[in-house]
């Protein structure tokens, strides 16, 4: 019997029922997010002919709480499970590193997808766009509006060991200023650069050329395009040796490029001295096996909804969900096979330790920068691929991730610019 002092005074509650409580809250957030996702035009459209149902598993217990997203008439599920607090992880506004997407969740260890491998890459776009409204990212952002007008365009026939091929190029800036020659990333185009070409103060210091891969955006198709394209260290390096002996007027340009266009950055910076006087690498990897997989050109997987997903997981989840759109837009409008052919030259072929070791950035400026969220190259590999490169400066871009410059343009701006300006300062400076 209670004495006259508990009178009054609230029970406590044992450490089962806490738990008990604050399961409920986690499922009662979840179902909350699992109604936003089955209001969102988008994730309607990516859920239009999937091959099983999806459902999220909140494993406290066997067999834990099942809430479904989406029901499929076969009868199969995908069903996503984790513990209560790796769930309150993945729902936060901006997530850790490693939590912030499905396919970063999924290195984790720690988010146990049950399905064949093939499901998961059919039902790869409604599984990031969910991982995004889960988070609160829901469809409300505008994206940054880019003035391209003074950007223009034109073909142009480069010279090949192969033959020439015609590209097409991008011009914007000051024809007088150093020229600045964009690299795209794997499977992309020179669009990615829109942003850069299109900043005011930019184009009053550099001249800028971004030019799209043959295979790639407008360019010709590449010679094996229909026959198994594959993107090697030479090939790579022949086409950026034709554009800018073409291009550059008999004038040594800076190169920036992102993700395989780092590495080829700092790697035709090493080989290509009479052609290149300087280097910025955004996401630069050192090695990156494992980014090719048989479902980037797969009969049974639509290439323009699965690669499109496949990179937007490696975007920061703070960029706005307008630009991480448009990011993954340039991927669902690749030819068949050229992401997954690049990624011969990015996961298989380049080797930093091998492919940049013996540049020297006390001779020419070399800058690298990584964003916090790309698990592809990660801030810590490229601090490798710095260490190979006297006098490199590195810095971390707090808040993005793998595709900077397309994700979150004005955030990016605020790290380029000054890496720039750097570089701009050593070109204007003499040498001793």
């Amino acid at each position: 019997m209670p004495s006259s002092g508990d009178v009054g005074r609230p029970r406590m509650l044992t450490q089962e029922e806490s738990t008990a409580m604050q399961i409920d809250s986690l499922i009662h957030r979840v179902r909350q997010g699992v109604v936003a996702a089955r209001a969102d035009g988008e994730m309607a459209a990516a859920l239009v002919g999937v091959p099983c149902g999806i459902r999220l598993v909140v494993h406290h217990g066997d067999p834990g709480q099942a809430i479904t997203v989406h029901e499929q008439a076969s009868g199969n599920w995908l069903s996503l499970v984790a513990q209560p607090e790796h769930w309150i992880r993945f729902l936060q506004p901006r997530p850790d590193f490693g939590w912030h997407s499905f396919n970063a969740a999924r290195r984790q260890g720690i988010l146990t997808v049950d399905c064949d491998e093939l499901w998961i890459a059919q039902c790869l776009h409604a599984l990031e766009r969910l991982f995004e409204i889960l988070r609160g990212q829901l469809d409300t952002s505008e994206a940054a509006h880019l003035d391209l007008t003074g950007i223009v365009g034109r073909y142009v026939s480069v010279p090949l060991s192969d033959g020439d091929r015609t590209i097409h190029v991008e011009f914007a800036g000051n024809t007088d200023a150093p020229a600045l020659v964009m690299l795209h990333t794997a499977g992309a185009d020179s669009r990615q650069f829109h942003a850069v070409m299109a900043d005011p103060e930019l184009c009053m210091q550099w001249h800028m050329i971004a030019f799209d891969m043959p295979g790639h955006g407008r360019s010709d198709m590449a010679p094996d395009a229909w026959i198994g394209y594959r993107l090697s260290r030479e090939r790579y390096l022949n086409v950026v040796s034709g554009v800018l002996e073409t291009l550059t007027a008999g004038r040594k340009a800076v190169l920036l490029g992102c993700s395989m266009g780092a590495a080829m950055a700092l790697h035709g910076a090493r080989q290509l001295p009479h052609l290149v006087h300087g280097a910025v690498a955004l996401e630069a990897p050192f090695r990156s096996p494992g980014r090719r997989t048989a479902h980037l050109a797969h009969a049974q997987v639509n290439q323009a909804a699965h690669n499109s997903s496949y990179v937007r997981g490696l975007m920061g989840p703070g960029s706005p969900l307008a630009d991480r759109r448009r990011a993954a837009w340039i991927y669902s409008q690749g030819g068949f096979g050229t992401y997954a052919g690049d990624l011969w030259f990015y996961s298989d072929d380049f080797d930093a330790e091998r492919d940049v070791a013996g540049l020297d950035g006390t001779r020419l400026p070399v800058e690298l920068l990584t964003g916090t969220y790309d698990f592809s190259a990660t801030p810590a590999d490229s601090i490798r691929v710095a260490a190979l490169v006297p006098g490199a400066e590195f810095r971390e871009m707090q808040e993005l991730g793998h595709f900077p410059m397309t994700e979150n343009p004005r955030l990016f701006l605020d790290y380029l610019q000054p890496c720039l300006a750097r570089i701009s300062a050593r070109l204007h400076t003499p040498s001793p």
